[in-house]
């Protein structure tokens, strides 16, 4: 999934102390509100302890900040213990092989993760009475995904959408059409400059889209016309990357499909003539979700950690780290204008409607398998 190296030298170090003068999130407004922290019962705390007071992570590598597994640490007296995974698929993979893998909480999944893995009896339910501040504080919006209704297995902790970049010292913005998934197909004034996502479902997606299809597109007729799109562009790419900084940085890259928080990061700390479009067609707009396997010999611990990155300041914390839009109702109040008006961070009004989240049909049966030939096809 989407992830950039935050540890470079003092980011950190820097983001925390940007919080604390109002810097980076920006001044805090007038009122300076201030919002509760609703501890989780003394039943889970007793729990927490009964377990052994340790919890095994599975999440990206260098994808949240350290500081904040520390301090989680270091206020409960939870022991945290890693392992990471380099994508999705990899993780989704390891519980294939083994679904009572031992992994007490699963962070940066995504909602179609959770989705092929719960039927296998990977995933386990939660128990809200635990996490009184995600029933506070989870934005509505998040808890009325298709894909789990009401957030009973899994918990969405940072909203991303697909859109593309551009590069502004070398890419003309003022083009008729500039601003759609079409001028990424289409033209081709910057081929050997452009960069796709190393994702089968994105790339496929943005095309389907640009066509005037749905996102989610399992028929035959539709995917065929989406395929032959990708054949013709695939010349002008220069690469397949879902980590593409490198070659934004250093100028070899133009124009980018990617994931909103992944740009704006590059935007923010390195390259301000990064760019985003958000497309007029419409895109894909989803969650990175969090979820506790079945299993977990620490589901309470996991349940105090999910309880405890809802809590507003570190929640603020973890959101202004990595750069992607926020799940808890109060964070962006505190994110910088900046942020706030990079697109994908705050849709448009009426723009959501144009957009689609996962569905079953493409990451399962038809959908999936040609999808599959499709992207066999292309990255041959």
């Amino acid at each position: 999934m989407k992830q950039l190296n935050l540890q470079k030298s003092g980011i950190i170090v820097l983001i925390a102390m940007s919080f604390v003068l109002g810097i980076i999130v920006g001044p805090l407004n007038a009122a300076e509100p201030k919002y509760k922290d609703f501890p989780v019962p003394q039943e889970c705390l007793d729990a927490v302890k009964k377990e052994g007071s340790k919890l095994y992570v599975y999440n990206w590598a260098e994808w949240w900040p350290q500081e904040l597994f520390d301090n989680f640490s270091k206020e409960f007296g939870v022991d945290v213990i890693f392992d990471y995974y380099s994508d999705t698929e990899e993780m989704v993979a390891k519980f294939k092989l083994n679904p009572k893998s031992e992994y007490d909480i699963v962070l940066g999944a995504s909602p179609a993760n959770a989705m092929v893995l719960r039927p296998m009896g990977v995933v386990t339910n939660l128990n809200y009475d635990w996490l009184p501040n995600i029933t506070e504080y989870m934005i509505e919006g998040y808890t009325k995904r298709t894909f789990d209704p009401g957030n009973k297995y899994q918990i969405p902790d940072s909203g991303y959408s697909t859109l593309w970049c551009y590069n502004s010292k070398y890419v003309d913005d003022t083009v008729p059409g500039f601003n759609t998934w079409k001028f990424l197909f289409e033209n081709e004034k910057y081929a050997g400059r452009i960069t796709m996502l190393d994702n089968m479902y994105s790339v496929v997606g943005a095309a389907l889209k640009s066509l005037g299809y749905s996102w989610n597109s399992d028929v035959e007729s539709e995917l065929m016309e989406a395929k032959a799109l990708l054949l013709k562009q695939k010349p002008r790419v220069m690469a397949y990357d879902s980590m593409p900084r490198r070659t934004w940085v250093e100028e070899d890259a133009w124009v980018s499909e990617t994931w909103d928080g992944d740009a704006w990061l590059v935007h923010h700390e390195d390259l301000p003539e990064l760019k985003a479009v958000l497309p007029e067609e419409g895109t894909f707009v989803a969650a990175s979700t969090d979820f506790i396997p079945t299993g977990a010999k620490h589901p309470a611990a996991a349940h105090l950690f999910l309880n405890y990155i809802f809590r507003p300041e570190v929640n603020v914390f973890l959101i202004s780290t990595i750069g992607y839009p926020p799940t808890h109702k109060h964070t962006m109040e505190f994110m910088s204008d900046e942020m706030k008006a990079w697109p994908g961070f705050i849709l448009p009004e009426g723009y959501m409607e144009k957009c689609e989240s996962e569905e079953e049909r493409a990451i399962t049966g038809k959908g999936k398998e040609l999808r599959l030939e499709i992207w066999a096809e292309l990255k041959r």
